[in-house]
Parts: C-alpha cells; structure tokens; sequence
C-alpha cells in the first residue's frame, strides 16, 4: 500500500495489484480527483517514490487506476475472486495520515443510500470499537487472504449510530470496472496476479 498525493492538497491511499513490465497499476479512491488535479506522486512503505498518471477513472463508483513506475521488491496484491460474505474478518488498510495503519473489520451490511449501484458495494465494521478510516486512508485496500476484497472509500453512518462502518467498492464490480477500462494485456496481468 502506498501514500498519495494529488498536488499540494489531497492525500490517499493506493495499493500495488499489477506489474507489466516497468510499470504498475496502483488502484484508489476516485473522489481524491475532484476538480483541478495537479502532479500526482505515489509513495511507499520503503520511501521509494513514483509519479503517477490517471488511466481510468470512475467518479459514481469512486474509484481511479494510476499507471506508476514500478517499486523494485514491492509485490503487488492481488485481487479476490469475488467479494466477502456477511461476517467474515477482512483487515482495512489505510495511510492517514503518512503513515500506515491497518485493523480488523467483520463484513456487514452496507448502508444504502439513494444512487447507490446495486451490488457493488462491501461494508465491514472495526472489531474493536467499531474502528473506522480516517483521513487520509480514501482508497486503501479491504484484504482478505492476502487479496483484494474490495477498494474503500469512507464510512457511511454517523458517531451515534451502532451500523457506522466503512464501505468500499467490492472486487466482483472492480473486476468488471478494470476489464472494460484497461488494454487488455494490462487487464491480462491483474488477471494473471489473481491464481
């Protein structure tokens, strides 16, 4: 997972899920975008840097592909084969701010909200005190098994309301968002990175 940033001003998280060649697929939160986008720099663990240019964006579903150059001994994350089930354990990554964090979630049930897409969207509660992102975290990966379950992008619930959890962009419509996106030998090798 890498630390972003879109200019001056806006910060996310990003996740490594392909390598083709030189280059690497980083997958984010779309909202990071909004309006004028400046430079946009990628940042890893390890300190190595690249800059970034956007290959596919998705503002309704709030999700955005950057085109990197590699990290050298980075490996990327793969994608799931298909979303959680109600009540497994996922792990919510996130880099708010500069720094990573990650915690336990239990799959829930998304919040709905008028214009949501049917089925894309995956919810999952902090175990312990009902953990949430912060700041900062828009875009980092829901894992599961070592492989990308979904792609958050905040929470939905208010402080009060015992449902509050965070929602992401669940792998089965990623999946179907990236295949008809990217050129199909880069879709070949996030494909490829799933067996």
């Amino acid at each position: 997972s890498g630390y972003m940033q879109n200019g001056p001003s806006v910060s996310g998280t990003g996740t490594l899920t392909a390598v083709y060649g030189e280059q690497g697929l980083v997958l984010t939160a779309g909202h990071l975008f909004e309006g004028k986008i400046g430079p946009i720099t990628v940042e890893f663990n390890d300190g190595q840097r690249s800059g970034a240019r956007i290959l596919a964006i998705d503002k309704k579903l709030d999700v955005a592909a950057l085109w990197i150059f590699a990290p050298k001994g980075i490996h990327p994350l793969p994608l799931a084969q298909r979303d959680p089930i109600l009540g497994q354990q996922v792990e919510i990554w996130g880099y708010g701010p500069k720094r990573f964090r990650s915690f336990l979630a239990r799959v829930a049930r998304p919040i709905p909200m008028d214009g949501d897409i049917p089925h894309t969207l995956v919810a999952a509660q902090g175990v312990a005190d009902h953990q949430v992102t912060i700041r900062g975290d828009s875009g980092g990966a829901m894992v599961y098994d070592g492989r990308i379950v979904g792609v958050h992008w905040g929470y939905r619930g208010a402080d009060e309301d015992p449902r509050r959890c965070v929602h992401a962009l669940g792998c089965s419509k990623l999946k179907d968002w990236l295949r008809s996106e990217l050129d199909p030998a880069i879709w070949q090798r996030v494909a490829f990175s799933e067996n």
